[in-house]
């Protein structure tokens, strides 16, 4: 009898060391896991400068080089050992955004920079602006842990190539949006090979001013003069964020004012007005 309940405790403990590793595997490390800003292909990507140089947004979704070139995070998901973290789903892998400020109610972990809520900017403003929380991977981790979160959309059965989604919208800008997974907020690198927390997710708004408070004459999601003065005083005491065209080169000049001079248009670009029509 002795000896039986010696085995099954044997057993038991054999049993448990099998399981335990299991159960911990499917935890995200986030010392482990990491983002990649990159363009172009998946198979032959762009990371670094020259992707972050691609990520500008507008209220209507609308700026070609977004889309085009496929502006995407690279996301990668390890456990504790190292290993990849596979079939996690689309929805648990996310930029994070509160929707507004703490002086207009919102809170959470995500970035409360980033305007994109219809409580202030919905149909009653004109704007009629989409709810964004969360910017979801494009599909789940594959089998060696990576998905992509393309900015401008996803492409359904084609993770990291970018299709405009008219839902997916949002002004402002902010230099750390949190990357979440399964609730574990991960940090980017600006390279593959790269060391973690050498980049934070951001990108840049042709929106880069106005719509934080609750105030009537503070419209957000939509390009107006008050960006208008943003952008020219960027021009006298360099601001990054206004730095759209020859990007990272330190002075914002009359390159970057002619590009957001396109977003002007048609009473300036908003949730439901620029080139890329009214959806």
């Amino acid at each position: 009898m002795m000896l039986k309940v010696a085995k099954l405790g044997i057993a038991m403990a054999v049993l448990a060391v099998l399981i335990v590793p299991a159960a911990y595997a499917g935890v995200p490390d986030p010392t482990q896991s990491f983002y990649v800003p990159q363009i172009g292909s998946v198979t032959t990507p762009t990371e670094g400068t020259l992707a972050i140089n691609q990520m500008i947004m507008c209220p209507n979704n609308d700026v070609t080089g977004l889309r085009s070139n496929n502006a995407r995070l690279k996301v990668v998901v390890r456990a504790s050992d190292g290993s990849p973290i596979a079939n996690i789903p689309a929805a648990d892998v996310c930029v994070m955004f509160n929707g507004g400020t703490p002086v207009q109610g919102f809170s959470g972990v995500g970035d409360d920079s980033i305007i994109a809520n219809d409580q202030l900017n919905g149909p009653a403003s004109g704007r009629n602006c989409p709810n964004v929380r969360c910017i979801p991977a494009d599909a789940p981790t594959d089998a060696s842990g990576t998905t992509y979160i393309t900015f401008a959309g996803s492409t359904p059965g084609s993770p990291g190539v970018s299709t405009r989604d008219p839902l997916r919208k949002w002004g402002g800008w902010a230099g750390n949006l949190p990357v979440m997974v399964l609730g574990y907020a991960i940090q980017g690198r600006l390279t593959t090979g790269g060391v973690a927390g050498s980049y934070t997710a951001h990108v840049k708004n042709v929106d880069l001013a106005g719509g934080r408070s609750t105030l009537s004459n503070d419209p957000g999601e939509i390009v107006t003069s008050v960006d208008n003065n943003a952008i020219s005083g960027a021009a006298l005491s360099y601001k990054y964020f206004a730095d759209y065209v020859n990007r990272n080169d330190t002075r914002v000049d009359s390159f970057d004012k002619n590009f957001w001079n396109g977003h002007t248009l048609l009473g300036g670009h908003r949730c439901n007005v620029g080139n890329a029509g009214p959806n």
